[in-house]
């Protein structure tokens, strides 16, 4: 897993150039593709020790990760997932370690932000891990036969296991696959 590097452009340009990049990528592949939910947890600091913790006996790929986040910091955990396999990822309520997701179809990533200081929301860091994301799988070839994605899932958690709000980000983007349904939470997000 890739620690990514805060970026200074706009996250939604870097987003709308990385699916440009993947549309193109099977086409030199002559692939189908693999189809891949992103599914974005956003972790408060207090529970990023329990996250990392439990990544790191479950597959050792931690390395890059920091061992510890600022007070007022966020962490954005990326992880390609089958689609329609969110039901089998997340709890609501729950430890950290529960709500980790159980399948997954590549490299996660990984970034940290503080909303406070680098203004940013959780959704410009989710443009900004898709990017590096994209960026990353196919400079590496991990996704040879093609990769086809849904707009990403965003889970923002607060401490103890509270999901805030489960919601579809399209970025007012074109995706390969159609959006999950029914995730929305709360139900009138």
């Amino acid at each position: 897993m890739r620690l990514l590097p805060r970026r200074t452009r706009r996250p939604e340009r870097l987003l709308r150039n990385a699916l440009k990049r993947v549309n193109a990528h099977p086409a030199r592949t002559e692939g189908s593709g693999v189809d891949v939910q992103l599914l974005a947890q956003v972790s408060v600091s207090d529970d990023w020790p329990h996250i990392r913790e439990y990544w790191t006996r479950r597959a050792g790929m931690t390395g890059s990760w920091p061992a510890r986040v600022a007070p007022d910091e966020l962490v954005l955990n990326l992880w390609p997932i089958p689609p329609g396999q969110l039901h089998l990822t997340t709890g609501v309520g729950v430890k950290p370690q529960r709500r980790q997701p159980r399948n997954l179809l590549g490299t996660p990533a990984l970034t940290c932000f503080e909303p406070a200081q680098d203004r940013a929301s959780a959704d410009a860091a989710l443009a900004r891990a898709i990017a590096g994301w994209v960026d990353d799988v196919l400079a590496h070839g991990e996704y040879s036969a093609g990769l086809r994605l849904a707009p990403p899932i965003l889970e923002e958690w607060a401490s103890k296991g509270r999901l805030v709000r489960r919601r579809i980000v399209t970025f007012d983007l074109e995706w390969q696959l159609a959006g999950a349904e029914g995730l929305t939470w709360p139900a009138s997000a």
